[in-house]
């Protein structure tokens, strides 16, 4: 599978990046990205030959150009890990909401047109049918932006937001074939977790952790995340997975510790 990744130089899209590299599956990396990416994923150690870098200014327009490339190439799904930090700053809002909910459906609405179209369901096995678009959003979403919220209002509704607008373009998606050509699939991860491994970190204390809190550790995220797009949740009519089944196959490892 070839995907397209965004968020790549961030935490949870630089461990999707790494594991997508060392993923036997996935043929070829497309990063989106505002900056370039570190130099050592043009390398033949870090990913040489399997990374492609693709710098994008404006993350609410996308010229024919860059999708017509991307159908080219034959990109068979999106993992949108790219985020910011929730301010407590209301003059920031706005630019939040663009970077939470505007940056992600415009990318959506793009790839549903201009490369989700360009899929056919007689390709596969070979190739994957639809096009997946899965995003990182974030447990207790709130799609009904009127509804009262006691706690972490603002955010959980910003990722509700985003989840609406882009199950909307899903929707609204074209049939090829008598299928829709676009599908997208919404990781509700609690708090990630950064990587626990190695001299410094305690593997049981995240998986702790894990099993206490709505959390997840940010390779394990990434795993899911990689599993999805290339799987699917198994039922079309699924697009949502909570943080219990992002934690996937080890979450009965953990639960054995709680």
């Amino acid at each position: 599978m070839k995907i397209l990744l965004t968020g790549a130089t961030g935490t949870v899209g630089t461990e999707i990046l790494d594991q997508a590299i060392a993923h036997n599956y996935i043929e070829h990396i497309y990063c989106l990205v505002r900056k370039p990416l570190n130099q050592h994923y043009f390398t033949k150690r870090g990913g040489r030959g399997k990374v492609t870098q693709l710098i994008q200014d404006n993350f609410l327009s996308y010229p024919d150009s860059l999708t017509r490339y991307l159908r080219d190439e034959g990109v068979e799904g999106c993992v949108w890990a790219l985020g910011s930090k929730l301010s407590p700053d209301m003059k920031r809002r706005d630019e939040e909401e663009k970077v939470r909910i505007g940056f992600p459906v415009a990318a959506a609405e793009a790839l549903a047109k201009g490369v989700a179209t360009g899929l056919s369901p007689q390709a596969m096995p070979r190739k994957k049918f639809p096009f997946r678009f899965v995003f990182v959003s974030a447990s207790g979403a709130e799609q009904d932006q009127f509804r009262t919220l006691w706690l972490y209002s603002d955010w959980r509704k910003m990722k509700g937001a985003m989840e609406k607008g882009i199950f909307d373009v899903a929707d609204n998606s074209e049939v090829v074939q008598g299928h829709k050509c676009f599908e997208a699939i919404a990781l509700r991860a609690g708090q990630v977790l950064g990587r626990q491994h190695g001299p410094r970190g305690d593997v049981t204390s995240t998986l702790l952790y894990e099993a206490t809190y709505t959390s997840i550790a940010v390779d394990r995220l990434a795993k899911c995340a990689i599993k999805t797009a290339l799987m699917g949740t198994g039922d079309e009519k699924k697009r949502i997975l909570e943080n219990k089944e992002c934690l996937g196959d080890d979450w009965a490892s953990i639960n054995t510790l709680s």
